[in-house]
Formats: C-alpha cells, structure tokens, sequence
C-alpha cells in the first residue's frame, strides 16, 4: 500500500530552514561519533578485550531503544523544537560523562564510559527523528520525499567525515580527557544554530486521534520487509564501526589513521547521497536498496584481501557508498506504507529496530573475531547481506 503524501507544511525559506535543521542535527551527532572513536581507544589502550569494546559500542544502541518510541510520538504531536531540546541536554550530558569516566579506573570506568555511549546514542537519535519526520513534512510529492530523505541523511554522514576526524586528531593532540571536553564545541554549535533554526510549525492538534501501536505498525508487510533490508544494511554499517578500531588498533594505526578511515567511510556515504535527488527521480526503491545490498556484500567479501591503511581506506569509501544509498529508499518506501499520523512513529519503529540489532551485534561480533579470526567473519558478513537482497523487493 502507498498513502499520499500530506499536504506539505508552510514552507520555511532561505538558509533557516531546511539547510538549518540539517547543520544542527551534524553538529549534534558530530561530537557523538567523536565520542564513539575517543572511548574505545581509552579501552584499548589500558589493554580492554576486543569484547569489551563490542559492549561499549553496543551502549550507543541503548539509549535510542529507550527514547525513540516517545520522541517518535512527541514529534508528531508538538512539532520540531521540544524533542530537539531533549536531544541537546543528552549531547552534552553524554562527554561530561565520558570525561568523568577518563578519570577513573576498572569497572567503574568501563560503566560510566558505556553511560555516556548510552546518553550519545540516545541525543544521537532523538536529533534524528525529529529532523527526519520534521524535514518530510517539507515534502511535496513521492519523488520529492526521497530526495528529502537524501538531504536529511547527509547529516549523520557529515558528522561521521567530521566528528572521527576531530576526536582521533584531538586524541593525539591532547590526550583523552582534552578530547572529549573539546568535542562538548559540538552541541554548543548545535544549540546555536536550532535556535535559530525556522522549522515548519507544529502540527494541528488532533486529540481524538489515538496513536498507532507497534503491533499495528508490525502488521503492514511493507513495514516489515523494509526492517530486513534495513538491518541488513545498518547491520554491515555497525559491523564496519566495529571492525576500523579493533582491526586498526591490532595493524598498530596511528588514532589519527583510524578517524580518517572513519572519515572516507562516512565520506563514502556523503557522495551517494548527493547523487539521491537526480536517482529519486529515476530509480525506483526496490532497485536502488537490491544493487545496494548486493554491493555491501562485495566490499565486505574484498576487505581481508590487504591489511594497510591505504586498503582499509578504501574499502571504507566504497562501503560508504554502497551503504549510504540505502537508508534514504527505506524511509521514503516506509513513510508512503503508513498514514501521515504514523510517520513519527514508523520512523520511532525502525530507529528503535536497528539501534536493538545494533546492542547485539558488536558484542557478538567480539565474541566471534575471537573464535573465527577477522577474515572468516568479513566473509560471513557479506554472505548474510547479499543473501537478503531479494527482501529489496516486494513480493508478487
């Protein structure tokens, strides 16, 4: 089934609108992804297991576990600048805690740096959704929706280029501690710039209108076959997160060389979507998300073949943009199988459904490198994603 589009919202011109929630939204999620590179790094420099580090990355899923469902349903209910401002409190709560950690040591360090892991991920997310459903409101027509979607996701994509960069180069610079007081600069810029922001206003007030359960959600089939192909393909983003420390840590690469591959990963992601207004227009979703998989698959299956930096680069670029496609086509094929009342709340769905795989998935990816080896899991990997392409498309 595909709802049309709702009547677009007021738009909001010039430079404080749409351009503005997406530089907030890359601010904000700039100094998450740098705390994503800072605290597995303090880890593994006072000698933490490769597990220990899959549960540590596996904390940043938590929080938006927690916190997608209401800020899905808030969204919709009171518009762009009350879950914003939540998201705000949690980026800056999330380094202040993670510095707190850097002073300690033994469990209690370990606890607190997954505190913060859990606090980033959830202002991470909830910046997210907010932008997401607040920018399709923008959108006038299905074509116009997924180029939307491909504006929006150059913001996670900027700050992963940005936010790793910065950390690894601050992390040599000055050392931990300095590292992450210096990445709070992020949510300061990201305050400033949402306050000045001009979304579209909130929504009429419907309040005879009950909001949609997951169960209901779960029974569209179009909901459900895009929450496979999504966790396919933020599956192998989170595998890949996991794989650029701990593979660089053990090839002796420099904090610096880590950011940077961080860096083209994400850069990867950047260049694909820039291309998504000129493919909306052309290819279709099933299209688009199969060639995505299949090529996710590919990378994956050549990256045990070099062990450089340079090697690792670039399979990073590549992934980056056989992943980066894929996300925009999901959620513009999800937000046309729902009514316009849902659309926060599909969009809280599939945040809450990768963010769960992505709190299993590092911590048994760490488990794994250490009874199969790095090359034997890389290929496992590629063979789950490209055995999920057919979910791309729909059933006849």
């Amino acid at each position: 089934m595909t709802t049309p589009i709702a009547p677009p919202a007021p738009r909001t011109e010039g430079l404080r609108g749409l351009p503005a929630l997406i530089a907030a939204q890359v601010s904000l999620h700039a100094g998450i992804t740098g705390m994503r590179v800072v605290g597995p790094l303090i880890l593994l420099q006072a000698g933490a297991s490769a597990a220990q580090v899959g549960v540590l990355l596996a904390s940043f899923a938590v929080g938006p576990i927690v916190i997608a469902w209401w800020v899905g349903g808030h969204v919709d209910a009171r518009g762009y600048r009350p879950p914003m401002a939540v998201a705000l409190a949690l980026a800056f709560a999330a380094p202040v805690t993670g510095w707190g950690a850097s002073l300690l040591d033994g469990p209690v360090r370990f606890a607190l740096l997954c505190a913060a892991g859990a606090l980033g991920g959830a202002a991470a997310n909830a910046g997210l959704i907010t932008l997401q459903r607040t920018a399709a409101r923008m959108a006038r027509d299905a074509a116009g929706l997924r180029g939307t979607f491909a504006w929006v996701g150059l913001a996670p994509s900027a700050s992963n280029v940005l936010g790793p960069l910065a950390a690894g180069v601050l992390y040599d610079a000055v050392g931990p501690r300095g590292a992450l007081l210096a990445l709070l600069v992020f949510p300061l810029l990201a305050a400033a710039i949402a306050r000045a922001a001009r979304p579209p206003p909130p929504p009429e007030a419907r309040p005879s209108a009950a909001r949609v359960t997951l169960v209901q959600l779960l029974r569209n089939p179009t909901v459900r076959r895009m929450m496979i192909v999504d966790g396919l393909a933020t599956g192998g983003w989170d595998a890949h997160a996991f794989f650029v420390p701990t593979l660089g840590h053990a090839r002796g690469l420099s904090a610096t060389s880590i950011g940077a591959i961080y860096g083209l990963f994400a850069a990867g992601v950047v260049l694909v979507r820039a291309t998504m207004p000129w493919v909306a227009h052309r290819l279709s979703e099933p299209v688009v998300l199969t060639v995505s998989l299949i090529a996710t698959a590919g990378v994956f299956a050549l990256y045990p073949f070099g062990e450089s930096a340079a090697y690792m680069a670039g399979c990073a670029l590549a992934l980056g943009m056989a992943i980066g496609i894929a996300q925009p086509m999901v959620l513009s094929t999800m937000h046309q199988a729902v009514e316009d009342a849902q659309r926060g709340s599909v969009i809280a769905l599939r945040t809450m459904w990768v963010n769960t795989n992505a709190v299993a998935l590092p911590v048994g990816l760490g488990a794994a490198l250490a009874a199969f080896g790095p090359s034997a899991l890389l290929w496992g990997i590629a063979a789950v994603i490209g055995s999920g392409a057919a979910a791309a498309r729909p059933r006849r």
